[in-house]
């Protein structure tokens, strides 16, 4: 689900936390300018900050499985120019 006022893409829910992930884009710190959050509490996940997609999608990954060449093609849609 993506929430562009937000910049966020929201990922998998689990009803066990109440919460789930998402991917927000961080054009201020270029260094890690994708996050890999909790949904509700936005807060970093262990502190993932990526420097690049696919780093993102490999923290994503790690939580529950998830389409890399998939997601890549759907973030680029919605983020023009920002996800390569």
């Amino acid at each position: 689900m993506f929430d562009q006022s937000e910049n966020v893409i929201r990922y998998k829910w689990d009803p066990w936390t109440g919460s789930g992930y998402r991917l927000r884009y961080d054009a201020a710190d270029r260094m890690h300018s994708y996050r890999v959050e909790d949904w509700n509490n936005h807060v970093v996940v262990d502190d993932y900050g990526c420097a690049d997609i696919d780093e993102a999608l490999m923290v994503l990954n790690r939580f529950f499985n998830i389409d890399a060449a998939q997601e890549r093609t759907r973030i680029a849609n919605w983020m023009p120019g920002r996800a390569h």
